[in-house]
């Protein structure tokens, strides 16, 4: 009797997707994981106030702290991280519906998951743009969530390839598609409107505001000790002498916290344009230059703030300033002379600068002032003579600090203009 062999081949209406959804699955859980771990470090950073620091700031350019405790890292007071979390876990809803669901109801739910992927793929590279391009800094946590969002979207793709056989119509439906590619573009749109438009809010803030915007900031703020710093001022200055608000900086040129306060700080000085004078000091962190630490903690900070001076003494600090902040894995003496000749610099009287105990002996000057004012880590700024150590968390704080500066100089300066006439009275 002969017998019929059946085929193992799979039906155009049962189409194999393999062990696709179980890669998704577990891409959605490591997922997950990482945005959990990115919640932690945003919630850390937004209580301690500049007294943490995670595992992966590594460098001025390459750190999650300075992207998870920017103005960027939070959307509609949630940080971006716990919504990628709820994404994670529809993608793992969506995945496990995938294996329980055969026919048109599994072509819904591919549908469904193609559309989510799809759109977390596209917001994932709009915060790639902004920590890139807008913030400037790496964050390794966020690249990584990335290949994860890249990985899962390529899993869409070839289950949308194993199921379109099966369709009796066209599908995805161009509707479907078209629907999800304008929800996610508008909604992309919005966000960087309302994260821009946030960011570049006036100078001309209260400290009304400061209090509504981030009560937890200005509790901190005002708790912080306020000293005289009349005697505290350098050498290099920049911004008018008649500025309401002064901001003396203690740092490290091959500190990372200190380029992420380069970075945050110079951001706000764009906003507040006049109100505000900063006048800098040298404070490495190495005991070749500094009495006040025992270790060389910064090999190359002592001879990167030499060079400074040098290049000060060659009317250049300020763009060499830059170069250092901008260039902290490279401080080396060929490097230190390679941003003297980008500058233009007269490279012999550099070279013999950097070899004169003049320079070596402001950059003692500006240490043995920041320990006397009780400087013993970098940064530490003076703001109209409020000790902050430490970096602010973002460009924001340092705006949120100018205006309640402005407004108690502006009060003070209204208080002494009214006195005299109060006591002829």
């Amino acid at each position: 009797m002969a017998t019929v062999r059946r085929s193992t081949r799979p039906s155009p209406a049962t189409p194999r997707i393999g062990s696709l959804p179980t890669l998704a699955l577990v891409l959605a859980l490591v997922g997950a994981a990482i945005s959990a771990v990115a919640v932690v470090i945003h919630h850390r950073l937004a209580t301690s106030q500049s007294e943490y620091t995670s595992f992966c700031d590594i460098s001025a350019h390459l750190s999650c702290d300075a992207v998870l405790g920017s103005e960027y890292a939070s959307v509609l007071g949630i940080p971006v991280s716990g919504w990628a979390i709820l994404s994670y876990f529809g993608i793992f809803g969506l995945a496990l519906g995938l294996t329980r669901s055969r026919g048109e109801a599994q072509l819904r739910v591919a549908s469904g998951f193609v559309a989510l992927a799809g759109a977390m793929l596209a917001i994932s590279l709009y915060f790639f743009f902004v920590s890139s391009f807008v913030i400037g800094i790496a964050c390794p946590l966020c690249l990584a969530l990335d290949v994860v969002n890249l990985a899962i979207f390529a899993v869409a793709i070839l289950v949308v390839r194993s199921l379109r056989e099966s369709a009796s119509h066209a599908w995805p439906s161009p509707a479907i598609v078209g629907g999800a590619g304008i929800a996610t573009i508008a909604a992309i749109a919005a966000l960087a409107v309302v994260q821009l438009r946030h960011h570049a809010a006036p100078s001309a803030m209260t400290v009304a505001q400061v209090r509504e915007e981030d009560p937890r900031f200005y509790a901190y703020y005002v708790s912080q000790p306020v000293v005289d710093a009349s005697q505290l001022g350098g050498r290099h200055v920049t911004g008018p002498a008649t500025a309401p608000v002064t901001v003396i900086e203690f740092s490290d040129f091959e500190c990372p916290h200190c380029g992420h306060a380069f970075v945050d700080l110079n951001r706000a000085l764009e906003q507040a344009g006049k109100d505000v004078r900063i006048e800098y000091r040298h404070f490495p962190l190495n005991s070749d230059c500094n009495p006040q630490v025992h270790s060389r903690i910064h090999e190359h900070a002592c001879q990167a703030a030499v060079a400074a001076e040098c290049a000060g003494a060659q009317g250049k600090f300020w763009q060499y300033q830059r170069l250092l902040f901008e260039h902290q894995d490279t401080l080396d003496q060929p490097s230190l002379l390679g941003f003297a000749a980008r500058l233009s610099l007269d490279q012999a009287e550099f070279e013999r600068c950097l070899a004169s105990p003049a320079a070596a002996a402001a950059v003692a000057e500006d240490v043995a002032a920041g320990a006397a004012a009780g400087v013993s880590s970098t940064p530490t700024f003076f703001i109209n003579g409020r000790r902050i150590s430490g970096s602010l968390q973002t460009s924001e704080q340092y705006a949120y600090s100018f205006a309640v500066e402005r407004e108690l100089a502006a009060t003070a300066t209204s208080a002494k203009e009214t006195a005299p006439a109060s006591r002829h009275d």
